[in-house]
């Protein structure tokens, strides 16, 4: 079992590498709010402040190995993201199908109607629940997919849609408050707090705003607080001690990976990651047989038995689910897996800066870890990809000029040709 002063010494080490890794990306980006800032909000407290006032104040169960290893994957994580993102010389790829700019607020109202109308037979049928939100969370895990994500899809993409249109300032308000009330009846503290930061990385990165540190921190904190409230709000803490300990159940990530590590876990060599996305995108209407326990979930049966048959869920396992598949080389894959979202998002980076389109920013925000769907497994990338293209060919709707990309071998990299479009559908 590791030792208190060398537990928190690795924990400090690990932070510091990846506050240096966010200071690293904010000077290259000029700006202390950016594309890192979603997951460093979320991290940075789950993944060493909690655990750190849960190891002084209880003690930590683990070895040595599995304790390093988890921070130090996390460094590394960490910095490869930021050298694969910053580094120069990425060009942009070109996408298919011509694209539009002239629906975004109409697509937007039809966006928020349909998660509005998606959720309301959950809302129907838990009625006795809506000043409760988080028992219509905890009732609705198995066998209401379709309703629960779609509506939250519909609503981020509703949002995305009417940030770029030209809209007054009141029909914006409208769309975002109801976009936010809906996700807000979904009980899930993450869903509202995604909102938040997808409104902050537009500002950022295509209305050009720059935080520098200080303004970084008063906006940190304010998302901070709103996040505290979310919190306060979902969650009975009781005394202080029972505060604490409910609180600190937020750590169980890191936690749960040692857990993992330290246990005898057969190895799966793959077969979490490919259940997670695979199975974890189809549907339960589609696949009445589907597993409950299938990709990650599979850990919680092994580990959490009791609270899965209760139906509460269990918490992740952070990169103990990569270490269950992949064992000590777990630490290469999360490397890799970083560098490639990291090129990833430098590529659509530049594509958002040249195009200034909702799909582009859709795709460039999942990268900065603020996904449309919920599920909560998987990397849902190309599904993100294709929803992007679906945007794509519905910008063209009664558009009286679309665009179609080619790429140069010259700055800049990716031109749109301006082509007519009389019928108001691309290639109609």
């Amino acid at each position: 079992m590791i030792s208190g002063w060398l537990a928190n010494l690795v924990s400090l080490l690990s932070l510091g590498l990846v506050v240096g890794a966010y200071v690293f990306v904010s000077r290259r980006e000029k700006s202390y709010i950016n594309l890192l800032t979603p997951i460093f909000l979320i991290d940075v407290p789950v993944s060493y402040l909690l655990p750190l006032l849960y190891l002084n104040w209880f003690g930590v169960e683990a070895s040595s190995y599995a304790y390093i290893y988890v921070y130090a994957t996390k460094a590394v994580e960490s910095w490869v993201f930021a050298y694969a993102y910053t580094r120069s010389g990425t060009r942009p790829i070109r996408l298919p199908f011509t694209y539009g700019y002239a629906n975004f607020g109409g697509l937007a109202l039809f966006g928020v109607s349909a998660a509005v109308l998606a959720y309301l037979p959950i809302l129907i049928q838990f009625r006795q629940d809506l000043l409760n939100p988080r028992r219509i969370y905890e009732q609705t895990r198995i066998g209401f997919g379709v309703n629960f994500y779609i509506s939250s899809t519909l609503a981020y993409l509703s949002v995305m849609l009417i940030l770029f249109s030209k809209k007054s300032f009141l029909t914006k308000a409208f769309v975002v408050i109801t976009c936010g009330l809906v996700l807000a009846l979904h009980g899930s503290k993450g869903e509202v707090l995604a909102l938040i930061m997808l409104w902050v990385i537009f500002e950022v990165y295509v209305r050009g705003h720059r935080f520098r540190l200080a303004p970084a921190i008063i906006a940190a904190g304010a998302i901070a607080i709103a996040g505290f409230g979310l919190f306060a709000a979902t969650m009975v803490l009781g005394t202080p001690v029972e505060a604490l300990e409910t609180i600190s159940q937020y750590s169980d990530y890191t936690r749960n990976a040692m857990m993992l590590i330290d246990s005898n876990f057969p190895r799966q060599y793959g077969r979490l990651v490919w259940e997670s996305n695979v199975l974890g995108i189809v549907p339960r209407a589609l696949m009445p047989n589907k597993p409950e326990d299938f990709g990650a979930f599979r850990l919680d049966t092994e580990f959490y038995p009791k609270a899965i048959d209760l139906g509460q869920g269990a918490p992740a396992f952070g990169v103990g689910t990569q270490y269950a598949d992949f064992g000590f080389l777990a630490i290469v894959y999360v490397a890799m897996f970083a560098a490639l979202t990291g090129w990833l998002a430098r590529v659509f980076l530049r594509r958002l800066t040249l195009t200034r389109h909702p799909a582009d920013f859709l795709v460039f925000a999942f990268l900065a870890g603020i996904g449309i769907f919920p599920i909560g497994t998987g990397w849902l990338f190309p599904e993100t990809l294709l929803v992007a293209m679906v945007l794509r060919l519905a910008s063209c709707v009664g558009a009286k000029e679309v665009y179609r990309e080619s790429i140069r071998h010259t700055e800049p990299a990716i031109m749109a040709a301006k082509l007519t479009n009389p019928h108001g559908l691309a290639g109609a």
